[in-house]
């Protein structure tokens, strides 16, 4: 083969590949981004109406009736590490030893045999199904 041929294509292998990229960074430097202007309304003209009839709905006594109806999905027992993933309908809740559950139940030990909470003097006992 002839040096001087190889030479050539190669040369010409880049000499397209670079002028390629030149057209491409040209284009990209023309191609202007196209400012449009949002008009937003003023925020603080917002009115608020509340009706009386929504607010009598709701009970004047709190409810004496606590439930505790969470279901363990999983859980870490580790003396004072010790935590517990609960969930009650859509939500879930990981609440680590010491710490209170929806600022009411504060969860007090985590065994491989049961969950205990304890809202005030009432103790809340969980059977531990989340690693089984």
């Amino acid at each position: 083969m002839n040096f001087i041929k190889v030479k050539k294509i190669i040369f010409l292998t880049f000499a397209v590949i670079a002028s390629s990229l030149v057209f491409a960074i040209s284009l990209s430097i023309s191609n202007k981004p196209e400012i449009k202007n949002i008009n937003i309304d003023n925020i603080t003209n917002f009115s608020f109406n509340t009706s009386i009839e929504a607010e009598s709905n709701i009970p004047s006594e709190p409810s004496n009736k606590s439930t505790f109806d969470y279901k363990v999905i999983g859980y870490r027992s580790g003396g004072d590490d010790s935590s517990v993933i609960l969930k009650k309908g859509n939500n879930e809740y990981v609440v680590s030893k010491g710490d209170k559950l929806v600022g009411k139940f504060e969860l007090i030990e985590v065994n491989e045999n049961e969950v205990i909470f304890r809202d005030g003097e009432k103790l809340y006992k969980i059977k531990n199904l989340g690693g089984k």
